[in-house]
């Protein structure tokens, strides 16, 4: 029986890699060109570098908001680098689902202009970033957005050279264009996101189903990132670990906080405090954002001081509704604002912001609060390792602890920031740190050949309707390549130039697939135990055949003797 099962499994790996490990062993050139170590090297020269991201604005977002600010900031720096911004384009109707204020793009140029004054009105400068687009969707269920096309053709050949993708791992679950490494000379990933921690507490999924689906998710998630990277910068440690990875805070804050921040360093008249509001939270409405842990840690306080403290909520998303009705049931004196920018004047006079998220891999809410001169009790979570060296941050570990160091924030008053704390939140110093992460001595050429073989093999699989058929096909078509729903079809002479005979193709080898299983169940142990018995001699005498190296003729061990002196002759 044990053959049997043997023979089951052998003939199934076959008959379903078949299709696409053949066709992913292609032969792999490795051109002459300089090495990695020269490549992530952006000190000292101007380069073409191409940030993607998952967002754009006027969704205020994370994936959103920082590779903007990382764009214009780099190339505002003394290397004079060529930058282009690439973000998703949704439709109309998508853009209504997360975009504030109703506001609506018919044209792309439309959009552009608004992120350009966005910048000039924040940053009070002008970009000259150039800003392309690359088809996407909006999916509400996983509240993201998907691309719907080859990303890689947004930029153009001649600008090709250094490839930040934010959020790897998300813009290439589904990628089957072309391959990241060979399009551009030199790719890094940026994690911003703990997919792991979100997967685990999701509470639309049951709960026996959580954990596998976490598990699935993070190794999909190492599989793309270290086939589509040559270098991973982690933004903190809150992260599971990938190949060739670093990490390092890259995130600044924009210089409006840095100077909300100076303005609260000299003191208000007649000796009061200069901020006049208690405690405040903000971040996007899901449970998984802090808003959990934000009321374990209050209802603990509570209890232990008797204190219900009155909390200010500033955010919106898809479990507001569950948040206020849980509010409500355990009589909790928290307010609730709807979403606003950070930066508003109506936040510049609280003390303390609370944030007590586990799921964040850096908070950039901790970083503008502190720049703002606020205090702000945070976990002892590695996500907030960086901001342990300020200050005015309270880390805890206990319930007890949380209420300490919620009990002195309230009663204290935040030291003002030093001029080399308000530098290192910069993004100037982010940049700077930037440039530290990306380089890596390596002396290689290329990727290594395991991760070119998962490049092309996870690229093949993305093309199956069955992993990428519930998204719907893009409305243009780059040339030379052609595209209906999520199947990629390439212009070859091989008689599979349209999408329905590699559809075929891929049902074939399915059927063939689930055939060579049902032909196996009908062969008998003994035949089974046959066939592994003669494949096992097969394998003895090729591994016989296997080249020998001429063997040295023995030389005969010479023996020397030392006979001891004389008596006479040691006289002598």
């Amino acid at each position: 029986m044990r053959g049997m099962r043997t023979m089951v499994a052998a003939l199934l790996a076959t008959w379903m890699l078949v299709g696409v490990v053949v066709e992913a062993l292609a032969p792999l050139a490795v051109s002459e060109r300089p090495s990695f170590a020269e490549l992530s090297d952006l000190r000292g020269r101007s380069r073409n570098i191409a940030i993607v991201t998952t967002a754009a604005l006027p969704w205020m977002t994370g994936t959103s908001v920082n590779p903007l600010l990382r764009a214009v900031y780099l190339e505002r720096m003394k290397e004079k680098h060529q930058v282009t911004l690439v973000v998703p384009w949704i439709c109309e109707k998508d853009q209504a689902c997360i975009y504030p204020g109703g506001v609506v793009f018919k044209e792309q140029e439309g959009q552009v202009v608004w992120i350009r004054n966005w910048v000039k009105q924040h940053l009070d400068f002008k970009t000259n970033i150039e800003i392309k687009f690359y088809e996407a969707q909006y999916r509400p269920e996983f509240g993201s957005i998907f691309p719907l096309s080859d990303v890689t053709l947004s930029v153009p050949v001649l600008e090709r050279d250094v490839a930040f993708l934010e959020e790897p791992e998300h813009l290439t679950w589904y990628h089957q264009g072309n391959k990241w490494c060979d399009m551009f000379n030199f790719v890094v990933g940026i994690i911003h996101t703990n997919y792991f921690n979100y997967a685990v507490n999701d509470h639309q999924v049951p709960p026996p189903a959580r954990l596998p689906r976490a598990i699935i998710l993070s190794t999909l998630n190492t599989w793309c990132v270290r086939s589509y990277c040559h270098r991973i910068i982690k933004l903190s440690d809150a992260v599971p670990s990938y190949p060739y990875s670093i990490t390092s805070n890259i995130h600044g804050v924009r210089s409006s906080f840095i100077n909300i921040g100076a303005s609260k360093i000299n003191p208000s008249l007649f000796g009061s405090s200069r901020f006049s509001k208690g405690c405040y939270f903000i971040g996007k409405a899901l449970w998984a954002k802090g808003y959990r842990q934000l009321m374990v840690q209050l209802k603990e306080h509570r209890r232990r001081t008797g204190v219900n403290l009155p909390i200010d909520v500033y955010g919106g998303g898809p479990d507001i509704d569950l948040i206020k009705a849980e509010c409500e049931k355990e009589k909790m004196a928290w307010v609730f604002h709807g979403p606003i920018d950070h930066a508003n004047p109506k936040l510049h006079d609280y003390k303390v912001m609370i944030n007590p998220s586990l799921s964040d891999v850096v908070c950039t809410t901790t970083a503008e609060a502190l720049a703002m001169g606020k205090f702000v009790v945070c976990a002892d979570h590695p996500s907030n390792e960086f901001f342990k060296t300020f200050r005015n941050c309270f880390v805890y570990n206990t319930p007890a602890e949380f209420s300490l160091c919620l009990q002195h924030a309230m009663a204290a008053d935040p030291a003002p920031l030093t001029e080399n704390d308000r530098f290192r939140l910069s993004w100037e110093a982010a940049t700077e740190r930037l440039y530290d992460a990306a380089y890596t001595g390596s002396r290689r050429r290329s990727q290594h050949l395991v991760d070119q073989v998962l490049a092309r093999v996870h690229n093949k699989i993305a093309s199956w309707d069955i992993i990428r058929g519930w998204l719907p096909a893009p409305s243009s078509e780059p040339s030379g390549r052609s595209y209906s729903g999520w199947t990629r079809t390439w212009a070859t002479p091989n008689g599979w130039e349209n999408n329905e005979g590699k559809n075929l193709k891929g049902r074939l080898l399915l059927s063939a697939s689930f055939l060579g299983i049902a032909a196996c169940a009908l062969i008998h142990d003994k035949v089974a135990e046959d066939v592994v018995k003669s494949a096992k001699e097969n394998t003895r005498k090729v591994r016989d055949w296997r080249f020998q190296p001429p063997r040295m003729p023995r030389l005969p061990k010479l023996r020397l003797s030392i006979e001891a002196p004389s008596e006479e002759e040691v006289e002598e």
